[in-house]
């Protein structure tokens, strides 16, 4: 089957020919081929829809920006066995020159579960997750591995400007960030498993002035396994931009071959890709609790802050 235009969906268990989900309850999405250049449009499904994924569909190349699929709506269960192939491999080798896809883009989404599908090979960014409420993702596997060495970028879980969102129960193989924290508020994350990246992450952040693009506050990171990975947990705010980050607490983690356990930085710049040595960000960084962190890491802190905006810091229960 072929789905044929970034605005149509397949809806199998309903009707293989209709375009128009709207009104259907139930939409299986099953061993497509999805075209070049093309958004596989989930935004006009019904509320209270149950979209499946069954067998395997593909994503041909593109340098495009994406995403390759998007996701709007309320009270939505989005599931499946299925695995979703964004053929990772075609962009990887050409490097972070070509434009590349984000993979899977939820705008909007209120209320709603993402749960027990796979995604393989994202050629750039997994999730990103954007203005979203309410709503669980749990038990997917992010699998990029076939990337390693080779690829950039390739978060799995990007969040931007969300409320009360979880993400549980989650294995992401990748080469970059496991959780990317731009914004968002009550946010949970929660018995995953991160290897072969970056960590789980809060930044880069910092604008201008303080909006809620740079905002995070009340962030649960709990019982998490981060494998083969650079970093534990992380900190980065952008030299001389401003922000909040408040209320992040990060309870019963657990490393194993981990380069840095914690690192807390506020000398990133963007132009740059990294670390200046320039403490300068006018971030704020309050009320950070690590508590019962454990396992094996080559340093336990990397930590350069700007000291006058930091503070209610409580680590306890730190062993390497």
């Amino acid at each position: 089957m072929k789905f044929l235009s970034s605005t149509i969906v397949l809806a199998l268990m309903v009707s293989a020919a209709r375009a128009d989900v709207s009104s259907c309850k139930n939409i299986v999405i099953k061993d497509l081929s999805v075209p070049a250049s093309t958004t596989l449009d989930l935004t006009k499904v019904a509320k209270g829809a149950t979209i499946t994924f069954q067998g395997t569909t593909t994503f041909e190349y593109a340098e495009w920006a994406g995403p390759l699929i998007l996701l709007t709506g309320t009270d939505l269960t989005v599931t499946g066995t299925g695995t979703l192939d964004g053929q990772g491999d075609l962009y990887w080798k050409k490097g972070t020159s070509i434009t590349r896809p984000v993979f899977f883009r939820l705008k909007r989404v209120m209320s709603s579960t993402v749960k027990g599908f796979n995604i393989k090979n994202s050629p750039y960014r997994t999730f990103s997750i954007l203005d979203s409420e309410d709503t669980t993702v749990s038990g997917l596997t992010l699998n990029s591995k076939a990337g390693d060495n080779v690829a950039k970028n390739t978060d799995g879980f990007d969040l931007s400007r969300n409320l009360r969102l979880t993400i549980s129960g989650c294995t992401v193989y990748n080469q970059d960030d496991c959780l990317a924290m731009q914004s968002s508020n009550d946010t949970t994350f929660t018995g995953n498993t991160c290897s072969g990246g970056h960590g789980i992450s809060i930044g880069s952040l910092g604008g201008d002035s303080v909006t809620e693009s740079d905002i995070v506050s009340g962030l649960t990171v709990k019982n998490n396994k981060i494998i083969d990975s650079v970093n534990g947990i992380r900190i980065k705010t952008i030299a001389g931009k401003h922000g909040t980050v408040t209320g992040a607490s990060y309870t019963g983690n657990s490393l194993t071959n981990v380069k840095n356990a914690i690192v807390i930085h506020s000398d990133y710049s963007k132009e740059k890709g990294g670390y200046t040595g320039d403490a300068s960000s006018l971030v704020e960084i309050t009320d950070v609790t690590v508590s019962g962190l454990t396992g094996t890491a080559d340093n336990v802190y990397d930590i350069l802050v700007n000291s006058n905006v930091v503070s209610g810091w409580t680590f306890s229960g730190i062993t390497n």
